[in-house]
């Protein structure tokens, strides 16, 4: 089991608690590492803080390795194929799986939604091919709330063909997202082998 902590979520109950488990202070970091390299544009590019190597693109999903303060990690990227309601203004979107070799854990699922979440009915989840999954929220972030789902979720991304993400921002506006999975299992065979 990692060492998980809720980030800013405050836990109240039992249930609050066991939703926690899905969030860490390490998964805050690696969000703010990624909003910084979105924001410069350098997922196609270079990185001056964080060096990344981009190991290819398959269809729709990008395939990375590099290292943060703890050492190698890899994960695969995609922006969403469709975006509801339209005209929203958000910063980039994109859905990850992230190995981080350094610290030895591997298909950690996250979400950069390009808003802040509510901080009160974020309604966050990710559904593959109509089964959905609950979603614990930190700012513009978002991870599975159950760790022992990831293995599983990644399984049904392999199989599946549409990933829809589902949100609600402070402001009240309710998201969708829409993930094509084409090209998901070859993307996750490169960092399978890059952070092995």
């Amino acid at each position: 089991m990692r060492g998980y902590h809720s980030g800013g979520v405050h836990a109240t109950d039992a249930t609050t608690e066991q939703g926690c488990s899905g969030m860490t202070f390490l998964r805050s970091g690696l969000t703010t590492a990624l909003v910084a390299l979105l924001a410069l544009g350098s997922f196609g590019g270079t990185a001056s803080a964080q060096q990344m190597q981009n190991l290819g693109t398959f269809k729709n999903w990008t395939a990375w390795k590099g290292t943060d303060a703890n050492g190698e990690m890899c994960y695969i990227s995609a922006a969403p194929t469709g975006s509801e309601p339209a005209g929203v203004k958000r910063s980039p979107i994109h859905f990850l799986i992230i190995h981080r070799k350094g610290l030895g854990t591997k298909n950690e699922v996250q979400t950069l939604i390009g808003y802040p979440f509510s901080s009160g009915e974020a309604n966050a989840s990710a559904a593959i091919d109509g089964k959905a999954y609950v979603m614990m929220t930190e700012g513009e972030a978002a991870w599975l709330a159950s760790a022992e789902d990831e293995g599983s979720f990644v399984a049904a991304m392999k199989a599946g063909t549409k990933l829809t993400v589902k949100g609600t921002s402070q402001r009240g506006t309710n998201t969708t997202d829409t993930y094509d999975l084409g090209g998901v299992t070859a993307a996750m065979g490169e960092i399978d082998k890059a952070c092995a």
